[in-house]
């Protein structure tokens, strides 16, 4: 494993691997690296612990860094895109570069792009994968386990990149998860229907932290992120309606266990405090001691990974995924309908949602000077109540036009005519992969051409059915109808 660009892509033995190396270095300090190299630090959002726990880290190793935080003083003022920075750095022979970006799918994007080691430290809202293995550690540090534990995550579970990536971890442990959050703060439900399917466990949904806190043994609590809302009036009314939602203090944690964890990434607000200063003195404060943990974790990640002493999860690729459905061909011929669509040689797509039949014959794109193309809307099905055919001259789909028909109908089938009769019927099937058909719908992903950093879209195939893709760089999935959606534009 060369790159950390998502919790997902670790196995449970990789975190508790990682988790272990960094308490020995804890415990017995970090020794230089045998091998030192040159890493850059490419902060394009702002940070302090992210970023100089990292540098710090570093430099223990041994290892040369240099880089920037923020963009002030850098071409990106002037509009460089984002590989163009990354090939600068990796053509000035620097290995590894550890990098945070407003763009969610930024760090993805980046190792596709590079040959040097990629860590994300950060990228949008979408995940802080380096902060949850801190995360995780001090839980491990403090609790001495991370099975069978109750955690809440509380404040910002929308826009903390820092909760998606702990939801994602906890995955791997069989604990009871609490989500305390205002409605409009409420994580997304995606995420939790991730976790719901891949744990088999439910999610406590809340709004009020006095209704679980005397149950907890962690409480995560996040800044309610004003930079992630929308700009102007209509972000600072959302970020007034929900700005000091909670406030924990010595009178809530009366009602907590003497021994409960009080955990946050930092930064707090210090205009209004989601946690009072007068926690900071408490048995129950970690956040201090987790911000410490941060040079030695990420001391950790950058050994493993130089050292590849991280396995990581692979994609297991279908080898012979069904891209074709064989049907049965009852009569061979088209005569009860040949006056309707005129078709002695092409293709015949039938079957096709009533009122669906122009958005494809427009998202197929054929050139209608090869052959003449015919829509018919309504005709009445024994199966459907009514659909509509698609009837194409003298063409054959190629294997994109027929990915499209996949992922725009789950119904039609695909009718190969020569000389009036059917010499081939089916269904059309999808890879593992589909490229370049269909946009991402999240907004803030890299990929959204209004973004100017040219990411060819990219899906894989989760489930076919349901049809359910997820987007390579930013892990947003998209069922059939949200895929129509985006088709439809």
């Amino acid at each position: 494993m060369r790159n950390l660009i998502s919790i997902k892509d670790l196995l449970r033995d990789d975190i508790e691997l990682l988790i272990k190396k960094s308490l020995s270095m804890k415990n017995k300090g970090i020794k230089q690296s045998e091998k030192q190299i040159k890493i850059a630090s490419l902060f394009f959002e702002n940070s302090t612990r992210t970023r100089v726990s990292f540098e710090t880290a570093a430099q223990n190793l041994g290892h040369y860094i240099n880089g920037f935080s923020g963009i002030e003083g850098t071409s990106v003022k002037k509009g460089e895109p984002l590989i163009d920075t990354l090939k600068m750095f990796e053509g000035y022979g620097y290995q590894l570069i550890h990098m945070r970006h407003n763009l969610e799918g930024s760090s993805r994007y980046a190792s596709d792009n590079c040959q040097c080691n990629i860590v994300n430290g950060g990228d949008g809202s979408n995940s802080h994968p380096t902060q949850t293995l801190i995360d995780l550690m001090t839980i491990k540090e403090k609790k001495g386990k991370l099975e069978n534990i109750k955690i809440a995550l509380i404040g910002d579970l929308k826009y903390g990149r820092t909760v998606h990536s702990l939801l994602q971890a906890m995955e791997c442990f069989n604990s009871k998860i609490f989500l305390v959050s205002p409605e409009s703060l409420a994580m997304s439900e995606w995420r939790k229907k991730d976790y719901s399917s891949k744990t088999g466990n439910e999610l406590i949904i809340s709004n009020n932290l006095n209704e679980v806190i005397k149950e907890l043994d962690v409480l995560y609590v996040t800044r309610i992120q004003r930079e992630r809302f929308p700009e102007g009036l209509e972000g600072d009314i959302e970020y007034k309606k929900v700005s000091g939602s909670y406030n924990i203090n010595p009178e809530l944690l009366q009602q907590a266990k003497n021994d409960l964890l009080i955990l946050h990434p930092l930064p707090r607000y210090k205009f209004n405090m989601e946690i009072s200063m007068d926690i900071n003195q408490l048995d129950q404060c970690g956040y201090y001691d987790q911000a410490t943990n941060g040079r030695f974790m990420r001391a950790a990640i950058i050994e493993c990974l130089l050292n590849k002493k991280l396995n990581g999860k692979t994609r297991e690729p279908n080898n012979n995924p069904q891209l074709w459905q064989s049907l049965s061909i009852k009569h061979g011929t088209k005569k009860g309908e040949r006056m309707i669509y005129r078709l002695d040689n092409g293709t015949l797509i039938d079957h096709i949602e009533h009122n669906r039949g122009d958005l494809v014959r427009s998202l197929l794109g054929i050139n209608s000077q090869e052959g003449p193309i015919l829509v018919a809307s309504g005709i009445r099905s024994k199966t459907y109540g009514r659909k509509d055919v698609l009837a194409i001259h003298n063409v054959s789909l190629s294997p994109e036009q027929s990915y499209m028909l996949g992922l725009i109908s789950d119904q039609a089938t695909v009718n190969i005519i020569q000389t009036q009769k059917v010499v081939r019927k089916g269904k059309v099937g999808l890879p593992d992969v589909i490229d370049n058909l269909v946009q991402c719908q999240n907004m803030r992903c890299i990929s959204r051409p209004e973004h100017y950093e040219f990411a060819t879209n990219k899906f894989y195939v989760e489930s076919r059915e349901p049809l359910k893709i997820r987007c390579h760089y930013c892990e947003h999935p998209m069922e059939r109808s949200e895929i129509t959606k985006a088709l439809m534009g």
